[in-house]
């Protein structure tokens, strides 16, 4: 055991010296580097306001995608002209922040729930 550890420890010692920086095995996992997260405050300010009306983590149920759909739009018809339309009615968050957060809870919706339509005959 102490023998693979000196080895291991002479291998990281080499690495090191040779790239400056320590070993990190990053293959396949979910990269979030060049996601700055100040573009997500809006969309975090309607996620936290829903936590006052809703149930924690209520957008991860099962919803009729064309209810999310109808949200969507609503909120893409209220930033169509002016992409800082606020929402009075929800303490004044950004009307298009309310388009992404429908997107996302849609998208979910879809990949873990089959995003099930009430009018899925059209």
């Amino acid at each position: 055991m102490i023998e693979n550890e000196i080895f291991y420890h002479s291998q990281l010692k080499r690495a090191t010296e040779r790239t400056k920086t320590g070993l990190k095995y990053s293959q396949g996992k979910q990269g979030w580097y060049r996601l700055p997260l100040v573009m997500l405050k809006p969309l975090a300010d309607v996620f936290c306001i829903s936590g006052t009306k809703y149930p924690p983590f209520n957008c991860l149920l099962e919803f009729d995608d064309a209810e999310l759909y109808d949200s969507q739009m609503r909120h893409t018809e209220e930033s169509q002209i002016n992409p800082l339309a606020i929402n009075e009615q929800d303490n004044g968050v950004y009307h298009l922040a309310q388009v992404a957060a429908c997107a996302l809870i849609r998208l979910h919706n879809a990949l873990h729930h089959g995003g099930k339509d009430g009018d899925s005959n059209l």
